[in-house]
């Protein structure tokens, strides 16, 4: 059992705390905190190591809930300034110029950067989860392993689901998760998206892109377009697919996608409407800020309009291919450089516990609260912090230090 004394304590469901103190137990638990004073006198009577970080506040790893692993050595391969039909057709044939060394020590020292930089948790898309599945079980991080399926052809969607579903191994590791999760509708068939909710159910969280880009809406509502060409152009296009003249969210609703469990990512071009139907089906919303701009899809997320409805908003970095690291702390601070309006408090829920729920880890990590792991994270400033919530999302480079609460 130990003390952990700091300036400032962040449990983000619940108030900050002044002069606070965590104690940990011996099973790695949050056992108890609150302010220093009065969990020193609570323990006085043990024997308890204590131990004191100057000008720091403890607070939740954060989650990262959407990047691809997988596409790690992608960093810088893919110009900037392409339209998002573009950028969609580079990152599907250039993907395949790295053998799978590079791939999976690209991954590797990436899931080391996400646990340098005070990440805890992660959604990782991946297309041949043998590459970043090992590489996570040997990570500490908390994993959902979301093993992507595509297949725009509406012959091959049983053949697809069948392969997809075979690669699905076992993971007896209660801190990985593996899922089925349908790409986007650009590359899923109407028949696959409904294949893989038949077998997610309404247990089984899942993940989709979904209304990221004005290619993607233009497709679904007229079925020409750009993103039909790059389809067209990469040997995947389906004469008997019909576009369902409708938007994103409404095409998922139709095929009876929407629930609960899933996390749509993205999810920049919406309806008031479409908005209406992530909220009654509890939808999670993932934004990608960074990600957005670099591959132009065309637009914000309309941040705010999903707060105001109770939805559920977490934050990702997305991939290497699409942004120039997978540090969380900087993709809060470029959304606050988007989204002003929105409190600093509410930025860092985001990033932890919303994160967390999304990819059901909120009963182990994401908040400090008795009973949780000590998924926990210690930063460090050279001088005196006023205000807790305002430093932390002033830039990665003001911290003196970051590391895991031991």
């Amino acid at each position: 059992m130990k003390i952990f004394l700091t300036d400032w304590i962040l449990p983000i469901t619940s108030s900050k705390i002044k002069n606070g103190a965590v104690v940990i137990d011996d099973y790695d638990r949050i056992l108890d905190f609150g302010s220093r004073q009065d969990i020193l006198k609570k323990y006085s009577d043990k024997n308890i190591q204590v131990a004191e970080s100057k000008n720091s506040i403890i607070m939740p790893g954060l989650v990262n809930a959407h990047t691809h692993l997988e596409l790690s050595m992608m960093k810088g391969v893919i110009p900037r300034g392409l339209n998002f039909s573009d950028w969609v057709f580079e990152a599907i044939t250039k993907r395949f110029q790295f053998n799978e060394a590079t791939i999976s020590a690209d991954c590797e020292k990436q899931i080391k950067a996400l646990e340098d930089c005070g990440t805890v948790g992660v959604g990782d898309i991946a297309n041949h989860s043998a590459t970043s599945l090992p590489l996570l079980e040997k990570s500490s991080l908390y994993a959902a392993v979301f093993n992507e399926i595509t297949g725009f052809s509406s012959a091959v969607a049983q053949n697809r689901f069948r392969e997809f579903v075979s690669k699905i191994p076992e993971t007896p590791d209660n801190k990985i998760r593996q899922a089925l999760a349908p790409h986007a509708p650009y590359s899923v068939s109407p028949e696959l998206f409904k294949l893989t909710a038949e077998y997610n159910g309404d247990s089984k969280i899942s993940t989709v892109h979904l209304a990221e880009s004005n290619d993607e809406i233009e497709f679904l509502l007229s079925g020409s377009g750009s993103m039909k060409e790059m389809i067209q152009k990469i040997g995947r296009w389906d004469d008997n697919w019909k576009a369902p003249k409708t938007t994103p969210v409404s095409y998922l609703k139709k095929l009876g996608i929407l629930n609960s469990k899933l996390l749509i990512v993205h999810a920049v071009h919406v309806t008031d409407d479409d908005i209406e139907l992530l909220r009654s089906h509890s939808v999670h919303i993932c934004s990608c800020p960074r990600s957005n701009v670099q591959i132009n899809v065309g637009g914000t997320a309309p941040i705010e309009k999903y707060l105001d409805a109770g939805l559920n908003v977490c934050l990702g970095t997305d991939s290497l291919a699409s942004n120039d690291d997978l540090n969380l702390w900087n993709e809060m601070t470029f959304f606050k450089s988007i989204h002003p309006k929105i409190q600093d408090s509410i930025i860092l829920q985001m990033a932890t516990i919303n994160g967390a729920r999304a990819l059901g880890f909120d009963q182990h990590i994401g908040s400090i609260e008795n009973g949780k792991d000590n998924a926990l994270v210690c930063i460090e400033s050279g001088k005196p912090i006023n205000d807790p919530e305002s430093f932390l999302l002033s830039g990665y480079d003001k911290f003196t230090s970051i590391s895991k609460v031991i």
